[in-house]
């Protein structure tokens, strides 16, 4: 097992990426920490997946877009786990899509604390943790296509995401030397809704689904969270020891092989 004994703390861990990176991380030998800002029995779910797995799992109701509801989860985390090895930054607000011209400042305010500031101070704590430790760890983010080129009502979600990648930059270069990494994972399209049943997922979206998306994917198929959660294991695993600072693409050919043009029209 890649992550035996490791101890994981995955914020936004309710469904899809989260949900997927969760179960994976247990199947890989690594206790988990799941940290939501809703308790429901789709949350709980994920906690049942992860202890299914035979490791222990803990859901924390958090608010990690304020550096006191951060501190109150590392409290609880640390009680429980009694150390954190790998953070997953992954919480993320249901509302992507906002217009620049009509844009709020409310919104504007929870987007950048929730998924620029949050992903920073959770970031910080967890390397504060790491560095007392004194045996490393992984730190990761999900960032996003968003990070890369610009869609339509796009502008705020896509300034934080790629605020990440030149953040994870930043973090590897103070954080030398103490043998801890940071990445960002730059998702493509991925099918992030609840399955139905008790799959852990959908199955991947096809061409004659939705042609006008997967058609510009060199895959050739919509993305899964087990795509996500994969990477993740490896750049949270001893595989991952020399990528830092580093923002991969998780997008089928999304990015390389489809014209800006081309990808925007997705969204007309």
């Amino acid at each position: 097992m890649l992550l035996e004994g490791k101890k994981a703390l995955i914020t936004g861990a309710r469904k899809g990426i989260g949900r997927g990176i969760a179960v994976r991380f247990a199947q890989e030998g690594a206790d988990v920490g799941i940290a939501d800002i809703v308790d429901d029995a789709e949350t709980q779910k994920t906690v049942d997946l992860i202890r299914a797995e035979g490791r222990s799992g803990e859901l924390f109701v958090a608010d990690v877009s304020t550096t006191s509801g951060i501190g109150s989860l590392y409290e609880r985390h640390l009680e429980k786990f009694g150390r954190i090895d790998i953070l997953v930054n992954n919480a993320i607000m249901p509302d992507q899509s906002a217009g620049f011209i009509d844009m709020t400042e409310a919104y504007w305010d929870r987007m950048i604390d929730l998924t620029l500031k949050g992903y920073f101070f959770m970031a910080q704590r967890a390397a504060q943790e790491m560095v007392k430790q004194g045996s490393g760890g992984r730190i990761l983010s999900l960032s996003s296509v968003h990070g890369y080129r610009a869609w339509p009502n796009d502008t705020a979600y896509g300034i934080c995401k790629a605020g990440l990648r030149r953040m994870v930059q930043s973090m590897s270069a103070d954080l030398a030397g103490h043998g801890i990494t940071s990445n960002c994972i730059a998702p493509g399209y991925i099918d992030n809704k609840i399955p139905e049943g008790d799959s852990l997922e959908s199955p991947p979206m096809t061409m004659e689904q939705m042609p006008r998306l997967v058609a510009y994917v060199g895959s050739h198929r919509g993305g899964v969270p087990s795509d996500i959660a994969k990477m993740a294991v490896v750049l949270c695993s001893e595989l991952g020891d020399y990528v830092n600072g580093e923002t991969v693409l998780v997008d089928g050919g999304m990015i390389g092989a489809g014209t800006p043009e081309a990808i925007r029209s997705v969204t007309d």
